[in-house]
């Protein structure tokens, strides 16, 4: 029972992982794919255990997608009597097999995340109307992310704490101390994203799993060395049975296929700082110097910020933010979606005007560019003593 409880608890994370649906810049976007065929499915699960239904399976922590981690653990139980039932595979080489598997998706996730905070794209610096709203309007998940964002410096620190157990689970010999290592780290994650509210709480439960799954195999060796100060038996290690040059071939590819993965995204980009790479033409927040401006239905403008990611959000003088969606046309003109508006801006030194063309009218705002670099929350300086930091704030 508990042989099989294991094989079924490795094919499910197998299958949890190719069920995830994430968009990969190198590989298929299989999990999309798997998910979004099985909706059907997933939903009428949910809604039979009372959930509420609002989003997309593939939507990460949707309530379809916890009733499909449901059925797949269901259907991986299964399948692991099969696999004990066959003759063609012992017990032992399938356990071999799915701790491996588990050991390799646990390193790719951990240099995914690792390295985006390395390159500084996962907390990447707050957004110019981010900066500009009042803490407690704050949602706790923007809260901690904008606050992550603000450090480059321990952003690295995090990267690198998961980076190095990913490049211990590679190889056999170290994958005990990186599974212990990626435990630890992963717990700390699993608990900010239940104490934030963050929306990944289901991936981080996965990938506590996978890291337990990890070092499951030396957990008597464990409690023998730290617990009971005694000595166990030699356990058969977990290593794939393969020849010497067939387990190096598998292993080079394995490896480079992961590598690829996590680094291609970075070659398409061209960039490998976040914090330096280009952005959207006109990114910033602007002050408003015309009084009593009104622009977009927006009354008493105050503040015009451009949003990395394509937004144009306005702020009035009450602190309200209305956004809009918007693309940059080939002449530099913000185009508002929404409005069928566009906005030519014309900079001289800080002063910008924006000249906004809506419905035959013309209306002209101008405004003084902000220096994002000079709030607080942008200044990454670092000081050694109090008496340094109170005399570069005066």
């Amino acid at each position: 029972m508990r042989s099989t409880f294991s094989i079924g608890i490795g094919v499910w994370i197998f299958l949890f992982a190719l069920f995830l649906p994430f968009s990969y810049p190198f590989f298929p976007n299989a999990g999309i794919e798997l998910t979004n065929s099985f909706a059907g499915v997933t939903e009428w699960l949910a809604s039979k255990c009372g959930a509420t239904l609002c989003v997309s399976p593939a939507t990460s922590d949707s309530s379809a997608q916890f009733a499909q981690s449901q059925l797949l653990l269901i259907f991986a139980l299964t399948f692991a009597v099969v696999l004990r039932n066959q003759k063609r595979f012992s017990e032992h080489q399938i356990k071999q097999f799915l701790n491996t598997a588990a050991a390799y998706i646990l390193s790719f996730f951990l240099l995914k995340y690792g390295i985006d905070k390395l390159f500084q794209y996962q907390f990447y610096a707050p957004e110019p109307n981010t900066l500009f709203t009042p803490l407690g309007m704050l949602s706790k998940d923007i809260l901690f992310w904008s606050s992550m964002g603000t450090s480059a410096g321990y952003n690295t620190f995090m990267g690198l704490l998961e980076v190095i157990p990913a490049l211990l689970l590679l190889h056999h010999r170290t994958r005990l101390l990186g599974g212990l290592f990626a435990f630890g780290v992963l717990v700390n994650v699993l608990a900010i994203n239940f104490s934030f509210d963050i929306t990944v709480k289901l991936l981080s439960m996965f990938l506590v799993i996978v890291a337990i799954y990890v070092i499951a195999p030396s957990l008597k060796k464990l409690y023998a060395f730290f617990i009971s100060n005694s000595v166990v038996g030699e356990q058969a290690k977990i290593r794939l049975v393969l020849s010497s040059k067939a387990r190096l071939m598998v292993k080079s590819i394995v490896v480079v296929l992961l590598f690829t993965e996590v680094l291609f995204s970075y070659v398409e980009i061209g960039s490998m700082n976040g914090r330096t790479r280009e952005k959207i033409a006109h990114f910033g927040s602007y002050e408003a110097s015309t009084p009593d401006s009104a622009i977009l239905g927006v009354k008493n403008l105050k503040r015009i910020h451009v949003h990395s990611k394509g937004y144009l959000i306005l702020e009035d003088e009450n602190g309200h933010f209305t956004d809009f969606a918007i693309r940059i046309a080939p002449d530099q003109s913000i185009l508002v979606r929404k409005k069928n508006a566009r906005i030519f801006v014309v900079k001289n030194g800080t002063k910008a005007e924006f000249d906004l063309r809506e419905k035959g009218r013309n209306l002209k705002i101008i405004t003084r560019k902000i220096d994002l670099d000079a709030l607080p929350a942008r200044d990454d300086s670092f000081h050694w003593t109090v008496d340094g930091l109170i005399s570069d704030e005066k």
